[in-house]
């Protein structure tokens, strides 16, 4: 079965025309036979033959008309699928003209085979002359007239015999010559047409293939009908896909429904329309298309469909949208932007150009570059530059340029390279922008980062870059460099009384008295409010670094003049000094040495300097290591409290505990006072470690009250935490946390020497304390040298004999009379006493004797674990030794008296 629908057309039609022009002849003939007699059938008979030659021309010509438009699958004709599946139509062929002979003479064997006289069947003859015409065209169907004319006359029905053709014969033989020539003619048009429309065919698929835009025909419903390559590719599918399917297949749906809108209107319209649509396509990229489209009109008029031709004009878009931003930036763009042929000549600038320069456009296009040139610059430079812009295709620097005014200004340029596809140089692009004024700034900024802009003096940055220069340049050439690190001596209460104005004009002036002391390799540098070094470059021997820090002293100590004050004033300064390479440091070590060095002096006294001593410092940074060791030590817990009873001579009761703190130290084991005490003294733990302490001796106190314990636990507290503005309040939230311990059963005691520094606080801070319910004793008494008064306004509960009067007692007279002295004046003024240090019974009974019967010390017992005070409170009640030193004190008092 043939494929295409042209072929299966023509099959269809040959086919159908033999059985109807077969039934035609034998069932007409047979009709006219049963009718008639025989003439009336020859004369019917041509009759008839005359009938179908215009019935067969009628088909034929309606056959040609149906095969020339039929449609086809894909919006073509059969002549396209013929044209496609045959190849492109030519002239008649050997084939066609063999057929052209024969078939007639195949036609004129069956009507010889037939044998009638009467009925020549002449009507055959009519088939093979249309089939070679229609196959052939005018040369194959005349060449099959001529031979089934020829063969007509020749050959005669009846076998053996001759034909002789009467009128009714020659009659039926013009029919059909005459039915030959006419359908030759009209087959050798229809060939024509068919080659003509071919033809048109194969140029209109060329162009609708060859061209990169998309053509579609879309049926009234949007349906499409036709698709180029071009289309099917764009949307990554095969033109079979796309046919028969509307815009909702293959765009999202909103973009669908407003093609579809818009080709419904423009079918609506009957009108072209040519517009731009942005659609997305399967690359996930949004196209731009610029589109033709218009209504398909039958001949009738009637809109059939919608034709539609698109080109993507995307890059173009992004090219216009770049170009436009090119523009923008050039015409726009702060930096001066110009543009060089590869002559080196000017050939545009934007107007930053312009306004940099100074210069209008038109003065300099067609100009070189170099009318700009500042001959800062010499040729090695140009040649450099150039030689990168051809090597790597650009170069980028600063560079000193002419104003077309004269004035010089600093750019930085960037040149780039403008290459086209074979490589060559097309133009080169220059951008810059003036850094003058940035130039100028940095300056400035350089000047506040390296100088102290009140006395213009080079600041700490810049001091530290020219030590390190000092201390290369001097230990190459084997002299000393004084450090020397500066503090004026009463300047805050200028400052502060005068304004800072006049303090301003103050350090003005003494930086110039400094300066007019200094060599020309000393450096002098502000680094702080009142607070200068000097860097005496060069000292032959420390005698002469003495002798310029004497005349540094001598400069500070000049008289200035304060005109904001109206006075003239004079300060003395403070200096540290450390020489290199004796202190052989990094330049941060020397300054911090110096400074060191310089509150040692100003601890000393003031207008003096004083040399930084190494083994010092290395006893401060042991010291400063400690004070971390104690740090870690508190946060880990490692501080234990040890008590030592106090006890009532008289009648051998216990009547109080003094807490003293231990360390148990993980790898040394339990560490008395002596090993860490000086490091905690005046040091930031002073006031953490004394709040660790009044906390764990309360936490204390207040078990053994709950165990029946009834006694005094007592705490010694430092200068610095008693003075503290906050330690009443942090003392009394102490004892807010243990609710259960009443406050007389806790006890301060603090040193007679802390005391006597600030009396009115002491005074204030133990009253306050007073009130919280807690007692308070004076330790160390007899050691502070306190006057009466002082005495009697200290409203303490309890003098403690310092250890160092009891211990020698009874071999020292003195020692025994300041003890009695003190314990006589406890009794005028109402206050307890107690004496620590009693090693021995006689001790103890030396104290009896003198009326102090309150004692604590090694003869007693010696500081304890907490978890063993309890035990020992009870072996103390049982120890009759003890219990005979009141007899014995009683004996001694008699003797004494008698």
């Amino acid at each position: 079965m043939p494929d295409s629908p042209r072929a299966r057309f023509i099959l269809y039609s040959t086919a159908g025309y033999f059985v109807l022009a077969m039934a035609w002849i034998f069932l007409s003939d047979k009709l006219l036979s049963n009718l008639i007699d025989v003439h009336s059938m020859v004369w019917l008979s041509t009759v008839k033959g005359m009938f179908f030659v215009l019935a067969t021309t009628a088909m034929l010509r309606i056959a040609l008309r149906i095969v020339s438009t039929l449609p086809t699958a894909n919006g073509g004709s059969v002549l396209s699928h013929v044209a496609h599946s045959h190849g492109p139509i030519k002239g008649p062929n050997v084939t066609n003209y063999f057929l052209a002979v024969g078939l007639p003479l195949t036609m004129l064997l069956v009507r010889q085979s037939v044998g009638s006289t009467d009925h020549p069947l002449l009507i055959l003859l009519v088939l093979p002359v249309i089939l070679s015409a229609l196959l052939g065209g005018l040369l194959p169907g005349l060449l099959a007239t001529a031979v089934a004319a020829v063969g007509s006359t020749i050959v005669d029905p009846v076998p053996h015999g001759l034909r002789t053709m009467d009128g009714r014969d020659a009659l039926a033989l013009a029919l059909l010559v005459l039915n030959g020539v006419v359908v030759s003619f009209l087959s050798e048009l229809r060939r024509r047409a068919q080659i003509k429309a071919h033809e048109n065919e194969e140029l209109l698929n060329a162009v609708v293939s060859g061209t990169s835009d998309v053509v579609f025909v879309k049926d009234l419903q949007g349906r499409y009908l036709l698709i180029n390559g071009a289309g099917a590719r764009m949307m990554k599918m095969a033109p079979r896909d796309i046919l028969d399917k509307d815009d909702t297949h293959l765009f999202p749906s909103p973009n669908a429904q407003e093609l579809m809108a818009s080709d419904r209107a423009i079918m609506q319209r009957a009108m072209t329309q040519t517009h731009e649509e942005s659609l997305p396509f399967p690359d996930g990229q949004e196209h731009v298309f610029h589109v033709t489209k218009g209504p398909v009109v039958d001949k009738q008029g009637q809109v059939r469909g919608l034709f539609g031709i698109s080109r993507d004009i995307t890059e173009r878009k992004k090219a216009e949208i770049a170009q436009q931003i090119a523009t923008t930036v050039f015409e726009g763009s702060q930096e001066g932007i110009l543009v060089v042929n590869p002559q080196k000549r000017i050939v545009k600038v934007n107007p930053a150009f312009c306004r940099i320069t100074g210069y209008a456009a038109e003065e300099v296009l067609g100009q070189q570059p170099h009318m700009l040139s500042s001959g800062q610059h010499d040729a090695a430079f140009f040649r450099s530059m150039w030689t990168a812009i051809h090597d790597q295709g650009f170069w980028r620097g600063e560079i000193c340029n002419r104003r077309k005014n004269g004035e010089l200004y600093s750019e930085f340029l960037s040149i780039s390279a403008v290459r086209g596809p074979d490589g060559s140089v097309q133009n080169y692009v220059g951008s810059f922008t003036d850094i003058s004024k940035y130039k100028e700034h940095d300056e400035q900024l350089n000047r506040i980062a390296h100088y102290d802009p009140l006395t213009g003096l080079p600041n700490r940055r810049l001091l530290v870059d020219r030590l390190e220069q000092a201390l290369r340049s001097d230990v190459s050439n084997k002299r000393m460099l004084a450090v020397c690190f500066l503090d004026l001596d009463g300047f805050k209460g200028i400052n502060d009384q005068y304004g800072h104005a006049a303090g301003d004009a103050l350090l003005v002036g003494v930086t110039r008295n400094l300066a007019q002391e200094l060599r020309a390799e000393d450096i002098l540098a502000r680094v702080g409010g009142d607070e200068f070094v000097l860097l005496l470059a060069n000292m032959e021997s420390p005698e002469a670094c003495s002798q310029a820090l004497d005349r540094m002293l001598l400069a500070v100590a000049t008289p200035v003049d304060l005109p904001q004050a109206g006075i003239s004033v004079s300060v003395t300064a403070s200096l540290g000094v450390t020489l290199y390479p004796q202190d052989e440091a990094d330049t941060d070590s020397l300054l911090r040495h110096a400074d060191k060095a310089m509150y040692i002096a100003k601890e000393s006294g003031r207008n003096r300097y004083h040399l930084f001593d190494s083994d010092s410092d290395r006893r401060a940074q042991q010291h400063s290591k400690m004070l971390h060791v104690l740090q870690n030590a508190l946060q880990a817990g490692e501080f234990v409290l040890y008590y030592q009873p106090k006890v009532d001579l008289l009648n051998g009761r216990v009547v109080g505990a003094e807490a003293l703190i231990r360390w148990a130290h993980p790898e040394k084991g339990v560490l008395s006072p002596a090993a860490f005490i000086d490091h905690i003294n005046g040091s930031s733990l002073e006031q953490p470690i004394g709040q660790w302490v009044i906390e764990a001796a309360l936490t204390q106190a207040e078990q053994w009250y709950l165990q029946g314990l009834n006694l005094r636990v007592s705490v010694n507290i430092s200068a610095h935490h008693l003075l503290h503005p906050d330690f009443c309040e942090q003392l009394k939230l102490a004892l807010q946390r243990h609710p259960n311990l009443p406050p007389a059963n806790f006890e301060l005691e603090v040193l007679e020497t802390a005391a006597l520094n600030d009396m009115d606080q002491a005074v204030a801070l133990v009253e306050c304390c007073k009130q919280l319910g807690v007692h308070f004793s004076l330790d160390d008494f007899g050691t502070g040298y306190s006057s009466l008064s002082y005495l009697r306004r200290l409203p303490v509960d309890e003098l403690k004999i310092d250890q160092s009067f009891v211990r020698d007692m009874l071999t020292d007279d003195d020692d025994r009379g300041i003890v009695q002295a003190v314990v006589q004046l406890a009794r005028a003024f109402g206050r307890k006493v107690i004496a620590e240090g009693v090693e021995t019974k006689a001790h103890g009974a030396a104290l009896l004797s003198i009326g102090c019967h309150l004692a604590q010390g090694y003869g007693i017992a010696r500081p304890m674990p907490s978890h063993e005070f309890k035990d020992w409170t009870a072996r103390w009640h049982t120890e009759a030794p003890w219990k005979e030193v009141a007899q014995v004190a009683t004996e001694m008092e008699t003797i004494a008296f008698s």
